[in-house]
């Protein structure tokens, strides 16, 4: 059995969710194929289209201030526009959230789950992937026997978006790993540039 299939898909935060679908789709080819507005809830929310050419998915999203500024517009003023999370494409996501998590890997929530027209959809998301870092990653299912989900269900767009805007309200800066008991190299030795004599 294949555990990791390959890269599902990657997610950009925006500015301008109008100026970045122009570019992908009138310049860069891409084809809208999910959308949805104000995902969140009633502090904050996102407004997101996903595109695709090919096997490759972009997941665009703009954040919406409300009560409280918008994890996704947060998340710019942090680390600037650009990519929040890369979504890895498992076969069994089960697994590899047990085998993660006895690692000491940390997902910011439950198993999201939900069905997008053509099959049922499984997603779970680690926390950063560094201190410092809005990067995370993302654990998705898309097949389920004879079913295959092809695009993306509201519901756990929305679970996710409220994990992320809970901790951000809260202050929580956590990791994918705690970096101060994993014996992780995170240092890397630069060689010497002195010349030889």
């Amino acid at each position: 059995m294949k555990e990791h299939i390959g890269i599902d898909h990657i997610t950009l935060c925006v500015e301008s969710l109008d100026a970045v679908e122009y570019l992908f789709t009138k310049i860069l080819g891409f084809e809208v194929i999910w959308s949805a507005r104000d995902v969140g809830s009633e502090k904050s929310s996102m407004n997101t289209v996903v595109v695709q050419r090919g096997n490759a998915k972009i997941a665009l999203m703009q954040g919406n201030d409300k009560l409280v500024k918008s994890q996704i517009n947060d998340f710019i003023e942090k680390y600037g526009q650009g990519v929040q999370h890369v979504a890895i494409e498992v076969e069994d996501i089960e697994a590899v959230s047990r085998e993660w998590e006895s690692h000491g890997v940390q997902f910011s929530g439950p198993l999201k789950e939900g069905r997008d027209g053509f099959g049922p959809l499984k997603q779970r998301f680690t926390y950063p992937l560094f201190p410092a870092s809005g990067l995370f990653l993302e654990l998705t299912q898309r097949e389920h026997g004879e079913e295959k989900a092809r695009t993306f269900v509201r519901g756990t767009v929305e679970a996710l978006y409220k994990d992320i805007e809970r901790d951000q309200i809260a202050g929580v800066e956590q990791t994918i790993i705690d970096y101060r008991t994993t014996p992780v190299p995170m240092k890397k030795e630069r060689p010497s540039l002195e010349r030889a004599s």
